[in-house]
C-alpha cells in the first residue's frame, strides 16, 4: 500500500480508533499549510495527525504551522515504523497501531 492509499487507510484506521469522542476534520489555509487529520473534542482542536509512508518521516513546514494556528500541541506523523521517536516543531513519530491504540484508550 502507498501513497493515497496508505494515507487513507491510516486515516480511516485514527478515525475508527478515536470512536464519537473526538470530532475528525481536514484542515488547509488558503496558502496551503494543511493538516492530514485534526481530532476535535468538546470543540477544541486536540490532536494533529500528518500521514507519512516514508521511514524517515519529517513534518512539512505547513503542518508546523497549521498546528500553530489552531494551537495543537500534540502533534503526531504516522509512518510505518514501530519505534516513537522525536521530531521537529513537537511532533512525534508513531506506527499506526500505537497510535490507534492510544487514541482508543484516552477519554
Amino acid at each position: 500500500m502507498c501513497g493515497l492509499s496508505y494515507e487513507g487507510h491510516c486515516i480511516e484506521n485514527l478515525i475508527q480508533a478515536a470512536g464519537t469522542r473526538r470530532v475528525p476534520y481536514f484542515y488547509r489555509t488558503q496558502v496551503g499549510a494543511e493538516i492530514d487529520l485534526v481530532l476535535e473534542k468538546g470543540g477544541k482542536p486536540e490532536l494533529a495527525i500528518e500521514i507519512k509512508r516514508s521511514m524517515a518521516p519529517s513534518p512539512e513546514k505547513g503542518f508546523c504551522l497549521a498546528c500553530d494556528d489552531l494551537q495543537i500541541s500534540q502533534r503526531y506523523v504516522v509512518y510505518p515504523g514501530q519505534e516513537r521517536i522525536p521530531l521537529r516543531h513537537g511532533a512525534q513519530a508513531i506506527g499506526l497501531q500505537e497510535l490507534a491504540v492510544l487514541l482508543a484508550q484516552v477519554e
